[in-house]
């Protein structure tokens, strides 16, 4: 698949080189700016102040957050857990939320599974689906709008965020950043790391909601109804 990509690629820019009458260019650089019209914003806020926006700005749209210290992410998720008094359980196949000890700590409490890709793809979706929480550490948060962005790949499975009733998503306060043109910084620093971009990039913004039928505001329609996100000292 790569390489059928990397050819219908080159087709396709050397089609553009021709119909723009010129030789396809190569070694070019991206330029460098000194300043950009956003970098105004925000002047007066400090970590402490990009987290607090971030907090308001993502309960005014509908999501549930709350700031926490790292030993008191399991005892939170407990209380979610209970009020929601879930059955099955599934998270990300992640060294980050491995620290907290989740298997361990939810033995007894509920049915718990990772999306582990050395399983059958076909069990992990079904399970998800059965799911009433699915767990994920988000990459960034963006303090402007109350987003969290998620990278997807490998045991970082879509499905954990989209298909349970309930989302939690573990996020470090230090990951808390303005706005979106920070992500965008940290996405081209994950393509000059990896070589690659992850197969899914998720920005969300509080529960999954839509207006499509009738300009009427219906939550979950598409995703989860309910959004925790615990921001970690």
């Amino acid at each position: 698949m790569s390489i059928m990509t990397n050819q219908n690629q080159e087709k396709f820019l050397n089609h553009l080189a021709k119909r723009l009458g010129r030789d396809r260019k190569s070694g070019v650089t991206s330029p460098k700016h000194e300043h950009f019209p956003w970098d105004h914003l925000y002047q007066d806020l400090d970590q402490n102040g990009f987290i607090n926006q971030f907090i308001k700005n993502l309960q005014d749209i509908g999501g549930h957050v709350k700031r926490v210290s790292s030993d008191m992410v399991t005892k939170e998720i407990d209380q979610i857990i209970v009020e929601h008094q879930a059955k099955k359980v599934i998270t990300w196949d992640d060294p980050d939320i491995e620290g907290y000890q989740l298997e361990k700590h939810l033995q007894g409490k509920a049915e718990y599974v990772k999306w582990d890709i050395n399983k059958k793809f076909d069990s992990l979706v079904p399970y998800a689906e059965q799911s009433q929480i699915g767990i994920t550490m988000a990459d960034l948060g963006l303090s402007e709008t109350g987003t969290i962005m998620l990278f997807n790949q490998g045991g970082r499975g879509r499905s954990v965020s989209l298909l349970p009733e309930v989302h939690i998503a573990i996020l470090p306060a230090e990951k808390i950043v303005p706005r979106i043109t920070q992500a965008m910084k940290k996405i081209k620093e994950t393509i000059n790391e990896k070589g690659q971009l992850p197969s899914l990039i998720n920005f969300i913004s509080g529960p999954s909601r839509t207006s499509d039928i009738e300009m009427v505001l219906t939550i979950g329609v598409h995703g989860p109804k309910k959004l925790y996100v615990l921001v970690v000292d």
